[in-house]
């Protein structure tokens, strides 16, 4: 029986080890999820800027472009 319960005490430190695993990369998922979300409304917001207001748009980017050099920023 001793030996049993050191057996299945030696389990329930696996499930809990696997328990706290699968919730760290779970929200890890969501995490990224939510990233990549905001990130499509972003871009799906830049997208009717430059189609409701191309010339606007054109002279901010060009603008942020300009200022990206000036800084040496090289990576988007």
């Amino acid at each position: 029986m001793e030996e049993l319960m050191k057996i299945n005490a030696k389990i329930r430190k696996q499930q809990i080890g696997r328990l706290i695993a699968a919730g760290i990369c779970a929200c890890c998922g969501i995490g990224l999820l939510a990233s990549y979300s905001y990130q499509k409304g972003i871009t799906a917001c830049q997208k009717s800027i430059a189609k409701f207001y191309p010339d606007e748009y054109e002279s901010l980017t060009a603008k942020v472009l300009e200022t990206f050099e000036r800084e040496g920023v090289t990576k988007f």
